[in-house]
């Protein structure tokens, strides 16, 4: 097993380094596939409609901005998504029709009406 008198107080903890590369999402000049993919989607369906070249160019600034967003957090874009797949369906959906992020159209309380004290 392991013996406590065996570590020194210079000893310390050791830490094992995270190999980074393992963690973060495949990217293409500092932006990951799914934003390039959506950014040139996007931009040809623009091309296609206006057909103008110049249009093509576009794909630069956008992919730019792409880069500043994953320059703090490489899976902005998976944190994204999985937020509007979870939360904004909750608040779009269920916020207009019920008041709040909830299945059930019942009032549970009201700012204008009291709450009922339960009889017992």
């Amino acid at each position: 097993m392991f013996d406590v008198s065996a570590v020194t107080e210079s000893e310390g903890l050791t830490a094992d380094v995270l190999f980074v590369a393992a963690t973060r999402p495949p990217t293409r000049w500092g932006a990951p596939y799914m934003a390039i993919l959506v950014n040139v989607v996007l931009v040809v369906e623009v091309f296609l409609l206006v057909q103008n070249p110049l249009l093509l160019l576009l794909v630069i600034p956008i992919h730019g901005v792409c880069v500043l967003l994953c320059a703090r957090d490489a899976r902005f874009f998976d944190l994204a998504l999985l937020w509007m797949q979870t939360r904004m369906l909750g608040l779009l959906g269920n916020r207009l029709g019920w008041k709040g992020c909830s299945y059930s159209p019942l009032v549970l309380s009201s700012r204008h009406a009291p709450v009922p004290a339960p009889y017992w």
